[in-house]
């Protein structure tokens, strides 16, 4: 079952984040109009101010691209 308060809380923390942060919609945007396509790099890295870092990063597969596109769809209907 659809918790639609869960979704209407997330989009209220979405805004929140984006206005926090207008950066990352713009990489979203950006990232979104040239798309993902298989063989594709992804590197993440997460800095704490200690200096404690943790990097990962993966090749896009046709798995992730199926996955990718749901969440698309996902995030067109939230809005």
């Amino acid at each position: 079952m659809i918790d639609f308060g869960a979704i209407g809380k997330i989009k209220q923390n979405w805004a929140v984040f984006n206005r926090n942060h207008p950066k990352v919609q713009d990489f979203i945007s950006g990232v979104g109009s040239k798309g993902f396509e298989e063989g594709q790099e992804v590197a993440i890295a997460i800095r704490y101010p200690d200096g404690t870092e943790f990097k990962t990063g993966i090749r896009v597969q046709k798995d992730d691209l199926d996955f990718l596109e749901t969440i698309k769809k996902l995030g067109k209907s939230m809005k």
